[in-house]
């Protein structure tokens, strides 16, 4: 289902001749050509093969793999199996998202052959995110244990914390997920949610959050990911290039 505010959108990236654009939930096809007129490279969020295989043909510059344990809309795969499977299709930049903790999840990463990784729990957790601190509290408090995969919030697979939900007034163990995409948004997107509002009262979070241990500003938290994979890189020689 296309998004209502896709043309509009869209129009407001080709003026502004934005240089990198991340395509999610649904074909790249429409926005490729666009976006390449003006020579922005587009990056698609793909969680298969088979969504692998249409945004190679739609023209996508690079693919960002949703593995499973990302936050957030996330994908069912185990990332060594999905990214060796893509790199054997794809000689393109690939970034692997999900369960990307540290420095040490990097280095692996780039030897299972990916150009870059996504990270994004951690920077939630961050001084300068807009978070509220009590959702940098809760992950702070919070292991890969407290996050459950459900469609009840978007209609969509979605990694989510168990304790907001519960903070919500929400039962985990009880949520709907027979819920269409389009009911999910009236129910917990819309301008007057019947219920809690999703992102906003119940909060997302990757596998990853068993690595978030503090509140720190990002310039510490990119430091520490650089010194962490500078020393993987000396214990275990200079690879990859």
């Amino acid at each position: 289902m296309k998004q209502p505010r896709f043309k509009d959108d869209l129009a407001c990236l080709v003026r502004h001749k934005v240089e990198v654009v991340t395509t999610s939930i649904g074909s790249p096809a429409a926005a490729t050509k666009p976006l390449h007129d003006i020579g922005c490279l587009v990056f698609a969020n793909i969680a298969s093969l088979r969504h692998a295989q249409k945004a190679i043909d739609a023209g996508a510059d690079g693919l960002i793999l949703l593995s499973a344990g990302a936050g957030g809309h996330t994908g069912w795969a185990n990332p060594f199996a999905f990214v060796r499977a893509v790199r054997s299709m794809f000689d393109g930049p690939i970034i692997l998202s999900g369960g990307i903790t540290d420095g040490v999840s990097l280095a692996a990463a780039r030897l299972l052959g990916c150009d870059l990784v996504c990270m994004g729990t951690c920077f939630i957790a961050a001084r300068e995110s807009m978070a509220s601190d009590a959702y940098r509290q809760m992950l702070i408090d919070c292991s890969l244990d407290d996050v459950i995969l459900t469609k009840a919030f978007s209609g969509i697979d979605a990694s989510m914390l168990r304790p907001s939900i519960v903070a919500a007034g929400l039962d985990p163990a009880k949520l709907d997920e027979s819920v269409s995409e389009m009911l999910a948004k009236q129910k917990f997107g819309g301008r007057k949610p019947e219920g809690p509002r999703r992102w906003i009262d119940v909060w997302s979070a990757g596998h990853s959050v068993s690595g978030v241990r503090s509140i720190v500003c990002t310039a510490e938290l990119i430091e520490k990911i650089r010194r962490e994979y500078e020393q993987v890189l000396v214990a275990r020689g200079t690879w990859p290039d």
